[in-house]
C-alpha cells in the first residue's frame, strides 16, 4: 500500500482545482474564491479511537476539545479566524451514548465561545466500529489573503512558535492551545511568507512546506526548541530527534524575510509567553538539511507520523 503522502498526490492530480476552489489538496485548508475577490476557507480532520485518543482513558470532552482545536490549528496555519464548525460522529452501539455525547460536545463548546465560532450542523450514526469525530470548518481570512505553505523564498527565515517534542507521551496533544492568537498577531503586523501547522513532526512538515514552495531548507539541530516533555534521560541527539518527529506539537512553521523575523522576535505581545524561535532558513537548493550540533550538515530524514 501506498503511504500518506503518495495517496494524497494521486488524489490531487485526479481531481484538479476547478472554480471557484483556489487552493485544493496539499496545503492546510482548500480556499474558496469568493465573486468578489474574498477568500473562505474549508479545513477538515477525522480523529478515530484507539488511533489519535483512546476513550477508555482519556474524557469525552477532551476528544471534543481536540477534535476541534486541530481544525482550529489548520485555520491559524493559513491566517484565518473561525466562522462555522459541522460536527460528525459515528458512536459505538455499545456505548453510553447519552453521557459521551454530552461530555463530547462540552469540549466543543468551550472552543467555540473562546474563538467566536458556531457549530453549524454535522451527522450522527451509530455503528458496531469504535468512536470517530470528523470536524470540518470554514473560516475568513484576517487580512483580506489566506498564507499558504507555497509562499517561502530562497533567504527567509524560518520560525517555530513554540517548543517540540512529547506531546503524544505527556497527553499535551489533547489539551494544546490553537496558536490562532498568534497568527493573527504575525497577520496583522508583518508579512508572512508562508506558514502551516506543525501537526506530524517538524521535518515533515518542512519538506511538504519546501516541496510546496519550490525551495529548500537548512535546520540548525541546536536552535531548535526542544519541550521539556521530552525526557531529560535522552541523549542530546534523541531529545532533538523528538523534537523532529513526534508530531501532535501543533505549533506554527513560518517563513519570513530576515528584517520581519528579527522584527517579530523583538515584538512582545501584551499577555502572551509565547515566543518566536529562528531555527533554519529556507535555500534555492531543493531538500531539507541540518547542521548537527558537530557542525556537520546532513540531509534532513523525512520522519513523522504517516498513515501507512
Amino acid at each position: 500500500m501506498v503511504n500518506e503522502i503518495q495517496f494524497v498526490e494521486q488524489i490531487r492530480q485526479q481531481f484538479p482545482v476547478r472554480s471557484p476552489v483556489a487552493t485544493g489538496i496539499g496545503d492546510d485548508g482548500a480556499v474558496l474564491k469568493n465573486a468578489d475577490g474574498s477568500e473562505n476557507v474549508v479545513v477538515t480532520d477525522m480523529l478515530l479511537d484507539g488511533v489519535h485518543f483512546d476513550l477508555s482513558d482519556v474524557s469525552a470532552e477532551l476528544v471534543g476539545r481536540k477534535a476541534v482545536a486541530v481544525n482550529l490549528s489548520d485555520l491559524a496555519a493559513m491566517g484565518c479566524r473561525p466562522t462555522a464548525a459541522f460536527v460528525s460522529i459515528a458512536v459505538p452501539k455499545l456505548a453510553q451514548s447519552e453521557q459521551l455525547l454530552t461530555e463530547l460536545y462540552r469540549g466543543i463548546q468551550g472552543l467555540s465561545e473562546q474563538f467566536d465560532f458556531t457549530v453549524a450542523g454535522g451527522d450522527t450514526n451509530l455503528w458496531n466500529g469504535p468512536f470517530a469525530i470528523n470536524v470540518c470548518m470554514t473560516g475568513e481570512p484576517f487580512r483580506g489573503r489566506c498564507h499558504l505553505r507555497s509562499g517561502a523564498k530562497p533567504g527567509d527565515v524560518l520560525l517555530v512558535t513554540g517548543a517540540l517534542g512529547g506531546s503524544l507521551a505527556t497527553g499535551r496533544h489533547l489539551s494544546f492551545e490553537p496558536r490562532l492568537n498568534e497568527s493573527r498577531w504575525l497577520t496583522d503586523r508583518f508579512k508572512v511568507h508562508a506558514m502551516m501547522d506543525i501537526s506530524d513532526g517538524l521535518a515533515i512538515d518542512l519538506h511538504r512546506m519546501m516541496d510546496a514552495s519550490g525551495s529548500g531548507a537548512i535546520l540548525t539541530a541546536a536552535d531548535i526548541p526542544v519541550h521539556t516533555d521530552v525526557s531529560f534521560d535522552l541523549s542530546p541527539e534523541y531529545r532533538v530527534r523528538a523534537s523532529l518527529s513526534d508530531g501532535e506539537d501543533f505549533e506554527l512553521l513560518i517563513a519570513m524575510s530576515p528584517e520581519s523575523a528579527t522584527a517579530a522576535q523583538q515584538s512582545r505581545r501584551a499577555g502572551s509567553e509565547v515566543q518566536l524561535t529562528a531555527v533554519g532558513h529556507v535555500t534555492t537548493e531543493r531538500g531539507c538539511r541540518m547542521i548537527d550540533r558537530s557542525g556537520d550538515i546532513h540531509d534532513l530524514p523525512v520522519m513523522g507520523w504517516q498513515h501507512g
